[in-house]
């Protein structure tokens, strides 16, 4: 009865799996595995069906080993049925791959080693500001602390509901991810706002809104319909008010924030970033978002107006180059009518009116003095629209000229 005993004991501890290595060295396929698997994905394109069929049963057992023949193969087979059932082993081989990188990456709970962990590596280099150029790359911040509040935010990202399928599909190539982001996007809506009754609404936390922004930021918007429904998730969640702290992980939660500011392309969602950015203070990101927004075509004047406002208010003279190359741009931003002594007049307004006005009162200059004609004269910046500053048709090529001479003397 003990012999039994001892050897179903032996079973369990067999069968219980070690603890991943945190060196990602020990993620090297042996060399032995990968021919296996070439021989295997060879048999892929066996005339005989159960030649097939052992063939793909193999390669799934193999797991994340197999990846590297079946990549060869959906890519570079001459059989076109080798490349069709490599691709459809791919995606789960690349699954478990990307999973094992991230038990490799938790198990370094210090961070010695060098992770190819594509969500790692892409939020590291948000929370370092890194850019590049000409083949050369730089950081605005760099350090252990920089590094290791990025690390803990990382941590936070794959503990929070649905973070770790989300950054596990970031870093495998998923061609769907725009997708699984509006889903989830949506997911988190109707979670806050339930759609049917009897089902209490559920906050989504900190972490589930912040990881969905960062893979949102890494994933170019290819159109189609604006996930409108998300913006009032994002601005109740508690996440901009958690990035306005003084610590390391509030100012890598804010490099997060402003990535997503900065990747914005639709106007919807750009109006979104630009008021979450001005109500946290991050003035620089505003200020881009301010200038794009004002020239991004089709963007309601609402929208335009509030940036033309916050550049204003925020003194963004910085941006005034970006500014200046808006003015003379014709499109029409609205028309508004006045009574004027019983006649109805209608003054149109443009984005080169906004854009002179902007660059007149950022340089401290006076509006009457470009023909600019004010509104609401008197009233400050707090009462800043889109429909205060307006110049007459005839007058605005002269207010233009003005200006570019006013500006080759201070430059």
């Amino acid at each position: 009865m003990l012999h039994a005993a001892l050897a179903l004991a032996a079973v369990f501890v067999s069968a219980t799996p070690a603890p991943p290595s945190p060196d990602p060295k020990s993620l090297a396929v042996p060399q032995e595995e990968l021919s296996k698997a070439r021989e295997l994905v060879q048999k892929l394109g066996s005339e005989t069906f159960f030649d097939r069929e052992e063939a793909e049963h193999g390669l799934i057992a193999m797991g994340r080993t197999a990846r590297a023949a079946l990549q060869d193969g959906a890519n570079s087979d001459p059989n076109p049925e080798i490349r069709a059932r490599s691709r459809s082993l791919l995606s789960r081989a690349n699954a478990l791959e990307m999973k094992a990188r991230l038990d490799t990456f938790l198990a370094d709970t210090e961070g010695k080693y060098e992770h190819d962990l594509p969500g790692w590596n892409k939020l590291r280099s948000v929370a370092r500001g890194e850019w590049s150029m000409f083949g050369w790359s730089w950081a605005t911040r760099t350090g252990t602390p920089v590094d290791r509040a990025a690390r803990e935010l990382f941590v936070e990202f794959l503990n929070a509901p649905g973070g770790r399928k989300l950054l596990t599909a970031l870093g495998s190539g998923t061609t769907d991810l725009g997708a699984e982001i509006a889903a989830m996007k949506q997911d988190l809506y109707y979670a806050k706002f339930p759609r049917v009754g009897g089902v209490a609404p559920r906050n989504p936390t900190v972490m589930e809104v912040a990881v969905i922004m960062f893979a949102d930021s890494q994933v170019p918007f290819k159109g189609g319909a604006r996930n409108s429904l998300f913006a009032s998730v994002l601005t109740t969640s508690g996440v901009a008010q958690a990035a306005q702290g003084g610590d390391d992980r509030a100012r890598a939660l804010k490099t997060v924030m402003t990535a997503w500011f900065d990747s914005r392309t639709d106007p919807y969602e750009m109006y979104t970033a630009l008021n979450l950015a001005t109500n946290t203070q991050n003035t620089e990101a505003a200020g881009r978002m301010a200038v794009r927004l004002l020239g991004t075509a089709g963007a309601p004047a609402a929208y335009r107006g509030q940036a033309f406002a916050a550049l204003v208010r925020n003194k963004s003279k910085e941006h005034l180059p970006a500014v200046e190359k808006l003015i003379g741009d014709g499109t029409v931003i609205t028309t508004i009518t006045t009574n004027v002594g019983g006649n109805l007049v209608r003054t149109t307004i443009t984005v080169g009116d906004m854009a002179l006005a902007a660059a007149v009162l950022l340089t401290e200059q006076k509006v009457e003095d470009y023909s600019i004609e004010d509104r609401f004269k008197g009233s400050g910046t707090a009462s800043i629209s889109y429909t205060r500053f307006s110049i007459p048709e005839d007058k605005r090529k002269d207010a233009a000229e003005k200006w570019k001479s006013w500006r080759e003397k201070n430059p």
